[in-house]
């Protein structure tokens, strides 16, 4: 078993990609096609931009000033499009401040603020409302369907296309693009932020690859649907999740991902393992586990914190190139 821990500190490929990607969006503010863009909707010409998804079609006659958003991968499309309109944003679940490494120096906490997911992954609505909001972005909020129908009337909301978390962070920045009326803006930062796995080491592609997270001791939850974003995002790296999970039960309490006790822990082999590493008993139990350690013996294993280990299970804009460079240099060692 090849183990290594994560790298406190990014490459500096991974920084360059991340100030290229933040300040070439923010700088088209100044370019011909954004003053367009002001001057229509300063003009009373912006839309109406309607938005089809899960529970119906939202409409925006004006401009949206005051955004909620209800998600990193939303929260992180604003901060790079259109800065000035975000007054709620999701706090990061794994950072004392609620702000995450990718979004330092962008998020204004002073201005902005931070709404706590629930145990389930929804928002309270008396704290969203109390941001004063014209729009509410729901795209990554479980509860979007309850927030949808309540706040009929009150304040646009827009829910996820499909399914629950099923949205990809790419998926949610055009949404951001439209409602801001920067959908140029929107497929330069989603073109660049894709490139991310271009520079994937070769001995990758074909490789089969598996998420592991240790809620409890003497469990784990891994990801078994090809669907989710985090698969999408590795599917850029040519990896494949490993296949060997796909016909277990979903775990109804974290859908596409799949519950394994420990006497199981023997189907946790891929070529490349990745585990959430906390440093709580429940980490430090499945580390240490005899079965576990067997499983994994052949296999290479990247022990992510989890701040690393967020920026990989909820990809964005700006968590993907943060996040990327480390990936790259961890997929050398196949």
């Amino acid at each position: 078993m090849e183990t290594t821990q994560m790298r406190t500190r990014s490459s500096s490929t991974a920084r360059a990609t991340l100030v290229l990607i933040v300040a070439g969006v923010l700088g088209l503010a100044g370019c011909s096609e954004h003053d367009d863009r002001d001057t229509l909707a300063s003009s009373g010409r912006f839309g109406p931009v309607t938005i089809s998804h899960a529970f119906g079609e939202t409409t925006l006659t004006d401009k949206p000033t005051r955004i909620v958003a209800l998600g990193v991968a939303a929260t992180d499309a604003l901060l790079a499009l259109a800065p000035e309109t975000l007054v709620g944003a999701v706090a990061g679940p794994v950072t004392p401040s609620g702000v995450s490494p990718w979004q330092q120096n962008l998020l204004d906490t002073d201005r902005v603020t931070l709404l706590r997911m629930d145990n389930v992954g929804g928002f309270d609505r008396e704290a969203i409302l109390s941001a004063e909001p014209d729009l509410v972005l729901a795209q990554e909020a479980a509860n979007a369907e309850q927030l949808y129908r309540a706040f009929d009337g009150i304040v646009p909301v827009v829910a996820f296309h499909e399914s629950t978390l099923g949205d990809s962070w790419q998926t949610v920045t055009r949404d951001v693009a439209r409602v801001v009326g920067d959908e140029r803006g929107g497929e330069r930062l989603i073109a660049a932020a894709e490139q991310v796995g271009a520079d994937a080491p070769p001995g990758a592609a074909g490789k089969t690859w598996m998420f592991v997270a240790s809620p409890t001791v003497g469990k784990v939850n891994v990801l078994k649907n090809p669907d989710d974003p985090m698969c999408r995002f590795f599917d850029s790296f040519r990896l494949r999740l490993a296949p060997r999970l796909a016909g277990l039960p979903d775990n109804a309490q974290n859908p596409g991902t799949v519950v394994i006790s420990e006497e199981n822990y023997g189907l946790l082999s891929a070529d490349f393992v990745i585990v959430m590493a906390a440093g709580d008993p429940a980490s430090t139990a499945l580390l240490d586990s005899p079965i576990y350690r067997r499983a994994v013996g052949g296999s290479v294993v990247w022990q992510a914190e989890p701040t690393v280990a967020m920026a990989l299970r909820s990809p964005t804009m700006l968590a993907t190139p943060w996040v990327g460079g480390r990936l790259t240099e961890q997929l050398a060692r196949l």
